[in-house]
């Protein structure tokens, strides 16, 4: 029961009704740019032999991407398209609200034009001064295409309506519910990180020089995967005059500093570089003379990089342009990168080798600990309280909001609430989340006053029902779907076209 009402899984129920929102808003919109996209008498699948055409989607899909403008704002990236799958989700919502559809028309749930007209009166787009504008709804083209869509859709919700209108609660469920949504609980909890805890033992020489004898081929492998590591990276030794250019300079205050670069490079030479640094350079190495020592290659801004690429020892640069101002760079020195081989190693990955693995001996070893003593119902509080891994309190929360003051939303640890009682308050094992281990024990729970479950029923109860509704909805839907007939054409080319541009209003 619980679990029926903090499930998470996607509402298939309200996403088939915000579907049938949007081709409310086809329907408004229909006739304008929305409907202006390319191929608009292609198909992007068929379902059951019915095809849903490119116009058809383009008009949902627009409509989505305008939903996710407005909730994300400035933060509104395209690549959020293809990251979330906005296109193939969209098809598949209307894959799903055309076999809804279909299966209410061969059950005979039809809309009668009576009731058709009457929903169209209604609808917020055609009123004037709040009555039906009958000449602004004759200007709407492709009426008749509409209406039918219209129809469709009000079938559909009948014979929604119909099915979800079908479960029942009986007393019973709807008073455990309501009992289980309010009743409040208190929990202690301790959130252990094992490997913070071990303690931090150095290897003495002798068993670093064991290890490495006998655990060659494991040095090795640690060697080769951690090559990088390993490598000096190629550097440069250089010296620079840099003439700086403040963030965000004017145009003029650029046009001054380049005049002034360009200037000194007409005078400077290999012999008189590290004099014109002193003079001129503007930056913290004009003291030096320029000298800015050994550098790793790639660590500089890409334009110098580039330079540096074309000179020879000795040699100074062009001028070289970069957000920070202009340089003249003098090569110095260069070495390649160089790797270091493993024999100069061996020591330093055994040590590596063997801290981690007397880490990992003693986590282990002490999860295993813990975990034994919960299961066999002792404490392991005295425990914790050496290792100083601090025991916090929750304070009372409603368990059927799936949210633990101070841990979160963690199905895992909620279900293994729900197995804790007066006569077994501690759980009987860890939890794992969060790169964490959770200690988990329950303080103390209320539960409500039979007033208050008959002043909550109703509403817990309908909570309940909707979640059973959904179930209902799901199951029913996947059983149609595996019987169907479907070809899915947008995900069948390698790159579909998707038109991703978004209304105007």
């Amino acid at each position: 029961m619980l679990e029926a009402i903090r499930q998470k899984k996607e509402n298939l129920l309200y996403t088939l009704i915000l579907v049938a929102i949007i081709f409310v808003m086809v329907f408004v919109y229909g006739s304008g740019k929305m409907s202006n996209t390319k191929g608009e008498g292609a198909v992007v699948a068929w379902v059951n032999g019915e095809s849903i055409s490119q116009r058809e989607f383009q008009q949902v899909l627009q409509y989505r991407l305008m939903q996710y403008q407005q909730m994300l704002g400035a933060q509104y990236d395209e690549k959020l398209i293809s990251a979330f799958r906005i296109p193939e989700s969209t098809l598949e919502e209307l894959i799903k609200y055309k076999l809804l559809a279909q299966e209410a028309a061969a059950r005979g749930f039809l809309i009668s034009d009576v009731e058709l007209a009457d929903r169209i009166r209604t609808l917020p787009y055609f009123q004037t001064n709040g009555k039906f504008d009958s000449e602004q709804y004759l200007k709407l083209p492709n009426r008749g295409l509409e209406e039918n869509r219209m129809r469709k859709e009000m079938e559909t919700q009948r014979w929604q309506n119909y099915l979800t209108s079908r479960v029942r609660l009986t007393p019973d469920q709807s008073r455990r519910a309501t009992e289980s949504a309010q009743t409040k609980i208190d929990l202690a909890y301790a959130k252990i990180d094992f490997n913070s805890l071990a303690p931090k033992i150095e290897p003495s020489a002798k068993e670093i020089e064991q290890f490495s004898q006998t655990a060659s081929n494991e040095i090795k492998g640690y060697y080769d995967s951690h090559i990088k590591d390993f490598t000096e990276p190629a550097a440069v030794e250089i010296k620079k005059i840099r003439i700086g250019v403040p963030f965000q300079a004017s145009e003029t205050v650029k046009a001054e500093a380049k005049k002034k670069a360009q200037a000194i490079e007409k005078e400077v030479t290999p012999s008189n570089f590290e004099a014109m640094a002193k003079a001129k350079s503007d930056d913290e190495y004009a003291k030096k003379g320029g000298h800015a020592g050994w550098i790793n290659r790639g660590t500089l801004e890409e334009p110098l990089e580039l330079a540096i690429d074309k000179l020879k020892l000795g040699e100074i640069s062009p001028l070289v342009e970069t957000p920070f101002g202009y340089f003249l760079i003098k090569l110095e020195n260069q070495r390649s990168a160089k790797v270091i081989p493993l024999e100069q190693k061996t020591s330093t990955i055994a040590t590596t080798l063997l801290k981690e693995k007397r880490k990992s001996d003693w986590v282990s070893s002490q999860k295993k600990e813990i975990e034994t003593l919960l299961a066999e119902g002792k404490s392991i509080e005295a425990k914790l309280k050496a290792w100083k891994v601090e025991i916090k309190k929750t304070g009372a929360f409603k368990f059927a909001e799936g949210n633990i003051p101070g841990i979160g939303a963690i199905d895992s640890i909620l279900d293994g609430i729900s197995d804790l009682s007066k006569s077994q308050p501690v759980s009987k094992k860890l939890f794992y989340a969060q790169d964490n281990y959770y200690y988990i024990k329950l303080n103390s729970f209320q539960l409500p006053s039979p007033s208050d479950i008959q002043k909550n029923e109703e509403a817990e109860g309908g909570k309940v029902l909707a979640s059973f509704q959904r179930g209902l909805m799901e199951s029913w839907q996947d059983n149609l779907k595996k019987k169907a007939s479907i070809e899915n054409e947008l995900l069948s080319k390698s790159k579909p076209q998707v038109n991703t541009e978004t209304t105007e209003d």
